[in-house]
């Protein structure tokens, strides 16, 4: 929607009465914090704040949240991840930022100190002076020596708010980081955990592919015999030629799969990799932490938090950029016609001044400023609010997938078993010439789909696991370690 077009008088009218009731407004807001009004005064909270359980409704715990990484069983997936926090180039391009923002706090921190500097000057000049028919001309030398300083002095903590609104940006930088390192270690774990369990999809093909040729074999003595009829050979070659296409699927899969872990990891994506020839059996159940324990912990939260307090804090310097400033000025040095002379304290020359300034008029600038931080404030709150809403979405929903997947484990198990033994049943009859092909290869396929959902699966349950370690926001080791940077 565009706003509605004001243009003429109409529109001068409407800015000035805008413009008087500000002003009125500013003058009272002098008065009130001459008495401390809470206008001028920080957030201890955020607003409007999602509210928080007791318990998790798809799982009651209160055990503390404990590192994860170690909780794998699986050193290779850890070296694996060292080496990612080291060498990624994500995470160096955060840890620049994060250097960016730590030193515009020192360039924040700055202004609380006057700015001096010091300087050389030489000039020549000549004057011509015209008497009757005559003409003098008078040249003249200046070198000198200066030394400037100015200093605003912080009244209303103007500068004070600009830093802490700098130092809560830094703590968001730091939270930023450590998500990202979480986050790329999930990513690697997850990716790792796809090559494994399509390493054994190949190995699976393998026996597969093998199983079908003998029958096809047997299908073909058969035929040659006069027992089988050519739609048995012809479906028993189709069904080989089915499970070698598929292999080559799960080839190529595992290609892209060992290329993107080892991208990750910041090596050279070579398609080059060893891998463990079963996944990882975690050591140890997941532990979960009581909800208002995710606010302090995922890095995220931790983050929106520190940007609406950074928010917050630059509103209030919008306020106060209304208030009067006092700056003080001066200068010092020395002026003479010769260089020999530019330190002799006999031509010392210096001023020094005080500035006691008030904005009356800037056009609507500093009204403008006011109320943009004022929304970016409520932008903040939103923010932050949402972030909340996302992580407890995200930890009640892997809490609940978890007790689920494990239960379609335990059926699939259970299916895998029993299309296993019907296929060698089948294969039995279909020789004894008990059945017809069609169900032999229907049972082949069943058996062979049933074991690729059982490695599937198990895939699943390791997913889900990691889902719910970046759901709770980590540990990913253990504090003492070294691994990745710590959280602010």
């Amino acid at each position: 929607m565009t706003p509605p077009h004001i243009s003429g008088k109409q529109g001068i009218a409407t800015s000035l009465r805008h413009l008087r009731l500000s002003y009125l407004t500013y003058l009272c807001l002098i008065a009130l914090f001459t008495t401390g009004c809470s206008y001028f005064s920080p957030q201890d909270h955020i607003p409007n704040a999602l509210e928080t359980p007791a318990s998790w409704h798809s799982e009651h715990a209160s055990a503390p949240v404990k590192p994860w990484l170690k909780q794998l069983n699986a050193p290779q997936l850890e070296a694996l991840v060292t080496k990612a926090i080291d060498n990624n180039p994500m995470l160096r391009s955060l840890q620049a930022s994060i250097d960016v923002s730590e030193q515009q706090t020192w360039i924040t921190q700055s202004s609380f100190w006057p700015h001096i500097d010091a300087g050389l000057r030489a000039s020549r000049n000549q004057r011509n002076n015209a008497s009757g028919i005559s003409v003098a001309s008078r040249r003249s030398n200046n070198v000198g020596f200066a030394l400037d300083f100015l200093w605003e002095i912080d009244l209303w903590y103007k500068l004070g708010n600009a830093l802490e609104a700098s130092l809560h940006e830094q703590q968001a930088a730091h939270a930023d980081l450590y998500a990202a390192q979480l986050s790329l270690a999930a990513n690697i774990a997850k990716t790792w955990f796809d090559s494994i369990t399509l390493k054994q999809h190949i190995e699976l093909a393998n026996k597969t592919i093998a199983n079908y040729q003998n029958a096809q074999i047997i299908i073909e003595r058969g035929y040659r015999r006069g027992i089988y009829q050519a739609l048995d050979v012809r479906l028993a070659r189709s069904n080989v030629f089915n499970a070698q296409n598929r292999k080559q699927q799960f080839v190529q899969q595992l290609d892209a799969s060992v290329r993107s872990v080892q991208a990750l990891a910041g090596d050279y994506p070579t398609g080059h990799f060893e891998l463990a020839d079963a996944l990882p059996q975690p050591t140890h159940n997941i532990s979960v932490s009581v909800p208002a324990a995710l606010l302090e912990r995922r890095p995220d939260i931790r983050s929106a938090a520190a940007l609406f307090f950074a928010s917050d804090q630059r509103l209030l310097k919008a306020r106060k950029n209304m208030l009067p400033s006092i700056q003080l000025s001066g200068s010092g040095g020395t002026s003479t016609q010769k260089l020999d002379d530019i330190f002799n304290p006999q031509f010392l020359v210096w001023n020094i001044a005080g500035n006691l300034t008030q904005p009356l008029f800037h056009g609507l600038q500093l009204f403008a400023e006011r109320e943009q931080a004022e929304a970016r404030v409520r932008q903040a709150a939103a923010d932050y609010a949402q972030v909340v809403l996302t992580a407890f979405q995200e930890v009640e929903t892997t809490l609940a997938a978890k007790s689920l997947i494990a239960r379609q484990a335990t059926l699939t198990q259970a299916e895998t078993a029993e299309a296993v033994a019907a296929q060698k049943l089948a294969e039995h009859d279909y020789i004894a010439g008990l059945t017809d092909i069609i169900t032999l290869l229907d049972a082949q396929r069943r058996a062979y789909d049933a074991q690729s959902r059982l490695l599937d699966i198990r895939n699943q349950r390791l997913h889900n696991r990691i889902n719910l370690y970046l759901a709770l926001g980590g540990p990913l080791i253990d504090p003492q370690d070294s691994l990745v940077s710590s959280h602010p």
